[in-house]
This record gives structure tokens, sequence and C-alpha cells, in this order.
């Protein structure tokens, strides 16, 4: 297998085009399930990827209890406050909701500080039995998955996991230095069992189709997305992509993960690695989008 990564001109090709004419409705509906009573950032971030990555309405599935602290940050979201349980996490009564929520999106991303525990597994595992919806899981929704592993085999949605190392090695019951020494071939092995598009998070990120016959390395990026937040931003920019790309999620992950590096090499240019934060890479996504469409200007 022959790696393949994207340069500013293949990632202009991929880029879904803007129709003049479109409209909300035109540009996808996304879903986001997100956030906690302790983890309120992770799900700014998400909405704020998936804003800024073309998405024509994006809402929002969270804890009730984080209302207050998510609508004075977000303004173009539709939000879904959810029945709260004693922990803080979205109870598992909240379900119906959640997917009413999910028959209507043309994409959905979980996982994002959902926490863990017996609601998060049973709307995990719902969610992977809904047919051809394009389902991004990160984080906690990977961490429920790594204790019913067979699901994946049979799931109906198009699906793209988004582990970084640690969360792989739960998933492949192995450790994080074996996944590290062989990542291609550790993101081999998992395709070829599981068949579904893996996103391995890392130094020069790895995007697999189901099927192990295209393979990218990211190449953009640098340690300023050493951050807490940093994958909750890129799986929102995956989201806000795969409407627009036929929901394609292993695509819309190719390009998120171009873009996300992009915005932190942007910002590199500014200030120091050291204090790039997932916020400044949300910010800059925009002039990210740019420079890309900008590379295919004659």
């Amino acid at each position: 297998m022959t790696l393949k990564s994207l340069n500013m001109k293949s990632a202009s090709a991929l880029l879904p085009s803007r129709a003049a004419d479109g409209n909300k409705g035109t540009f996808g509906k996304v879903l986001l399930i997100c956030g906690s009573r302790n983890m309120v950032g992770c799900a700014v971030l998400a909405a704020k990827g998936a804003l800024r990555s073309g998405a024509g309405l994006v809402s929002i599935a969270f804890p009730d209890v984080l209302y207050n602290a998510l609508t004075s940050q977000l303004s173009e979201t539709l939000f879904l406050p959810l029945k709260t349980n004693d922990l803080g996490f979205i109870s598992h009564e909240a379900l119906p909701d959640i997917l009413s929520a999910a028959e209507n999106a043309d994409a959905i991303m979980i996982g994002c500080g959902i926490g863990k525990g017996f609601s998060q597994s049973l709307i995990v595992t719902t969610l992977l039995k809904l047919e051809g919806k394009s389902l991004i899981l990160d984080a906690d929704a990977l961490n429920e998955l790594s204790g019913c592993m067979s699901i994946l085999k049979d799931t109906k949605a198009n699906v793209l996991i988004t582990p970084h190392p640690g969360e792989m090695a739960r998933l492949m019951g192995c450790t994080i230095s074996e996944i590290e020494s062989d990542r291609e071939g550790a993101v081999k092995r998992f395709v070829e069992e599981y068949r579904v598009n893996v996103l391995l998070k890392g130094h020069e990120t790895l995007v697999s189709n189901k099927d192990f016959t295209e393979v990218y390395v990211n190449k953009t990026g640098n340690s300023g997305l050493s951050k807490g937040g940093s994958g909750d931003l890129l799986s929102g920019i995956i989201a806000g992509l795969s409407p627009s790309m036929g929901g394609d999620v292993f695509k819309a992950g190719v390009l998120g993960a171009f873009v996300h590096g992009l915005s932190a090499d942007v910002l590199k240019n500014e200030i120091s690695e050291y204090s790039i934060l997932p916020t400044d890479c949300a910010a800059v996504l925009g002039r990210a989008f740019r420079l890309i469409e900008a590379s295919d200007i004659d």
C-alpha cells in the first residue's frame, strides 16, 4: 500500500464547491452529541469546527445543565438540551430525542466529553444501528465502543472512528507503544477486521477507507496541536465537511485533517507553537480554507 498525502492543489480539488444558489439545506444538517457537566469546552470547539467548515445547520445535543454555558458562547447553532443524569452526563431517557434529531441529520458526530456509563453505551450502540447515516465517533464514544466491538461488524452506518493512539490501543487490546511502533499496520489490522473508516490521530495522522484501498498520511500541523480540545475541533470540522462531500466521512476525514493542521501552520507564522490553542485554530479556519481555495486560482 502506497500512502498518499494532500498538498494545497489536491486539497483544493477535494474541497466541495459552494453552489451560488445554495441554502442551509444545500450545505447539510449536522448533529453533534457532546459535553457533560465537567466538559463544556469540547462541545463549543466541536460546534465551531462544524460551523466554520461549511455546514448549513449545526445542532448540538447536550446535557441540559450546560444550557447557560453553551448559549453564552455559541450564536449560530441550534440547541437540543437533553435530560441530565446524576453524573452530569446525557441520560439514556433522552434517546428518543436523539434519534428524532438523528433522523433529520446528514452527519452525526458523537463522543466529545459525553462521559462513560450505561447511558453513553446505549446511545452509541443505538446510533451504530442506524442505516446509511454518516457517523463520526470520537473520544468517549470510542471508550464505550471498546466494550462491545462486535457491533462494528454489523453496523449499517457509514462510520469513521477518530482515535488517538491511547484510544486505538484500547480498541485493539494492545499497548500504545505497539500502536506507535507500526501505525500503518495497526490501522490495516483494524480495518480488515471491522471494515470501518479510521483516522488515527498523532504526528502524521493516518486516514484509511474501510477497505484499506486508500490511505492518506497528513503532512500539515505542528506541536501546537498537542493541547486538549484539538481533537474536538477536528471532529467538528469533519462533521461540517461531510454533508457537502456526499456523506463520505473518509474524504471528509482526509480533508478535515489537512485543514485542521493547516490552521495550526497559519498560526505558527504568527505566534509560538507553545502558545497555540484550539480556540485560536478555530478562529483561523477561514484563513486556512482561503489558502486552499487560492491554490486553485491561476
